[in-house]
C-alpha cells in the first residue's frame, strides 16, 4: 500500500508543482516586494532542508530526534510541505545577471524534489514510530 502511495504523490506532486509555478510566473513575478520577500524565505527553508538532511546523514533519525527533542519531526513534517514550494521560488524568482529559470523548466525539479521528501519522509516516520505507529522508539 505505501508503494501505491508513493506512486500516486508523483503525479500529484507534478499537477501541484505546474499550477504553484504558473501562479508565481504570473502574479508573484509581477510584485517585486512579494518576490523578494518569498525568494528570502525560500532560500531558509530550503538552507533548513540541508541541516536538517546533514543531521539525518551524520545521526540518523533516532539520535537527531533525541538530540533535537520533540521539534524534530514538527520540523521535519513542516520542510515536508515547504520543500517544494521553496525550490519552485527559488528557481522561478531569481533575479540575477541571468534570468530566472522558466515556470515551465521548474516543474520537473521540484516534482522530483517532491519525490525525494515522500521517500526521507517515509523513512524518518518509520524510524521513529515504527512501520505501524506503535513499535518505534518514539511511539
Amino acid at each position: 500500500m505505501e508503494a501505491f502511495g508513493i506512486i500516486l504523490s508523483v503525479p500529484v506532486a507534478f499537477l501541484a508543482n505546474l499550477v504553484y509555478c504558473f501562479f508565481l510566473s504570473r502574479v508573484v513575478v509581477r510584485v517585486e516586494t512579494l518576490r523578494r520577500l518569498m525568494w528570502g524565505v525560500s532560500i531558509g527553508v530550503l538552507a533548513s532542508f540541508a541541516i536538517e538532511l546533514s543531521l539525518l546523514l551524520s545521526l540518523g533519525s533516532v539520535r537527531a530526534r533525541t538530540v533535537v527533542g520533540p521539534g524534530f519531526y514538527v520540523g521535519h513534517v513542516i520542510l515536508f510541505f515547504l520543500g517544494p514550494p521553496a525550490l519552485a521560488n527559488v528557481l522561478v524568482l531569481y533575479r540575477g545577471r541571468k534570468p530566472s529559470v522558466a515556470w515551465y523548466a521548474a516543474v520537473p525539479f521540484c516534482t522530483v524534489f517532491a519525490l525525494v521528501l515522500v521517500l526521507l519522509q517515509y523513512s524518518v516516520s518509520e524510524a521513529l514510530y515504527g512501520i505501524d505507529g506503535t513499535n518505534g522508539p518514539f511511539s
